[in-house]
């Protein structure tokens, strides 16, 4: 269970300027303080996924709403949902496989975190992959679902490449696909960020694409949110506002203080895990949005269309039919009661 650390003095300064006024901005405060809540999230180990969540245990935002969470740590978002579906997680919080579970009807979003662009694939020149159009007729490793069989096929349409005829995919959990990669058993990978740190160092490794090259032609992204399962929102929705509550301040200080946000991730959250350039690649690959910009794409139907244009694609390499449409494989009623456009 989570107990809210003590502040190290070098971050005093920034906890005193941001942690005041982000507080006076949550529309729940102190409303639910002798009523604390066990709340279970899981959530994929990527700043993209996990920044605001580490933000709220810092400066006790999770506690300030009445909430007690307790972490557990997916390498995918097929194994999270999955957990989720299940009910040994309340909430979920992913990149991807956002836009996959739910459209079966397997999951709730709720609430977004960021726009991320964090695929990328990555060939062996060792195999005779130098690019994208190389990959004709190859092997790829990747985790079928996820956002790296999404950008791989977003990035195979671009050089007039079919994900489901030109080339064979080799599904396998994203750590043991990177392993196939590096050890030389698949000439290429499609990943996502962080795995990226890994597959670089592959001998003769070249990057072959990353998802910020095809963002002009709205592709590329994934949204990454949480999400819950009905369970929880027919007979807890207490719990998801709370959470809304807990994460407003928390993606401010985010949004408004990225770079001393960044040295707290990577000196407590992520020690040992990243160098400050791997941080600063990771922000790079998301785009942050405040809360109010977050309720008016709600308002204006643009975040529900950006969910649906990456649920298509798993249609498009048959990987469902008949998805749900976001609005309906989405609420975000609880968001909108919480803060305007």
């Amino acid at each position: 269970m989570s107990n809210i650390p003590s502040r190290r003095k070098a971050l005093g300064q920034l906890a005193a300027m941001t942690a005041a006024p982000m507080l006076a901005a949550s529309p729940f405060r102190h409303v639910y303080a002798q009523t604390a809540k066990q709340i279970r999230v899981g959530y994929l180990h990527i700043p993209s996924c996990d920044s605001q969540m580490w933000l709220m245990k810092e400066y006790g935002y999770w506690a300030k709403e009445g909430l007690e969470p307790v972490f557990t740590r997916f390498n995918t978002g097929i194994e999270g949902f999955s957990a989720l579906v299940g009910g040994s997680v309340d909430v979920f919080s992913t990149g991807g496989v956002t836009h996959n579970f739910p459209a079966r009807g397997q999951g709730v979003v709720v609430l977004p975190n960021t726009v991320e662009w964090g695929g990328q694939v990555f060939g062996r020149t060792d195999a005779g992959v130098n690019s994208l159009a190389d990959l004709k007729g190859k092997k790829i490793s990747t985790t079928l679902g996820t956002t790296g069989q999404i950008f791989l096929h977003t990035a195979l349409k671009s050089v007039g490449l079919d994900s489901t005829k030109d080339i064979e995919i080799v599904s396998q959990t994203m750590p043991n696909a990177v392993t196939s990669f590096m050890t030389g058993s698949l000439p290429a990978l499609s990943t996502w960020v962080p795995f990226n740190l890994r597959a670089r160092e592959a001998k003769s490794a070249k990057l072959l694409a990353e998802a910020r090259q095809f963002a002009s032609k709205g592709a590329g992204y994934v949204i990454t949110a949480y999400s819950t399962n009905k369970k929880i929102l027919e007979t807890n929705p207490d719990l998801i506002r709370r959470l809304i509550a807990a994460w407003g301040p928390a993606n401010e200080m985010l949004r408004t203080k990225k770079e001393e946000s960044a040295q707290l991730l990577l000196s407590k959250y992520y020690k040992g895990e990243m160098e400050p350039a791997d941080m600063t690649a990771n922000f790079g690959a998301m785009d942050l949005h405040g809360n109010s910009e977050w309720a008016g794409k709600m308002a204006d139907g643009s975040l529900v269309g950006m969910l649906d244009s990456v649920t298509k694609m798993f249609v498009e390499f048959g990987a469902m039919k008949d998805p749900l449409p976001a609005a309906k494989y989405s609420d975000f009623s609880f968001y909108s009661a919480a803060f305007k456009k």
